[in-house]
């Protein structure tokens, strides 16, 4: 999913690739924005003349149901697939522009009012680190110097072994 949301690799993914991530991302938002929008419905019924104004601006008004939950997750869903035909052409128009800056942020920086629902998602799957290897290899060093053999050792002298081991381990 990681990949999906970085224009670059959005690139290089396979079609069969996108389309389960697209159905995965369909699926998670279906619950997040229905439970969204009933908690909108339920804590203010009428809404505002600046509220219609707004939506009318962002052209969103398709993607905003008032009546039932039901149609509130059938409208999002296809909000959904619209956004992500419109994210796959930005993307694709982003990764074939002359810019040197190609980053992910750059490019949901410049989007995020075009594309709002997958804007949340993308600063939700981007904030997480790909891989969790330097973090579990780093406690799994520690581990193994404070065992029960090694427990005369004292914290500082620990910590300045575990650091050491990382910097100066040879390549192979």
């Amino acid at each position: 999913i990681h990949a999906y949301f970085e224009p670059h690799g959005l690139s290089v993914l396979t079609q069969k690739e996108i389309a389960s991530t697209e159905r995965q991302l369909r699926y998670s938002t279906r619950h997040l924005f229905s439970d969204q929008q009933s908690t909108m419905m339920s804590g203010k019924q009428k809404r505002s003349a600046l509220d219609m104004f707004l939506d009318s601006i962002d052209g969103d008004t398709d993607c905003v149901s008032h009546s039932t939950n039901k149609t509130s997750t059938s409208t999002s869903t296809s909000c959904f697939t619209n956004e992500a035909k419109k994210y796959r052409q930005l993307a694709s128009n982003f990764m074939s522009d002359d810019r040197e800056d190609k980053s992910a942020a750059l490019f949901w920086k410049c989007n995020q009012h075009s594309l709002p629902m997958l804007s949340i998602l993308a600063r939700k799957y981007l904030a997480t680190p790909a891989t969790s290897v330097p973090s579990e290899s780093a406690f799994s060093k520690s581990a193994y110097y404070g065992r029960k053999e090694r427990a005369n050792i004292n914290a500082n002298t620990l910590s300045q072994s575990v650091f050491l081991k990382d910097k100066l381990m040879t390549e192979k």
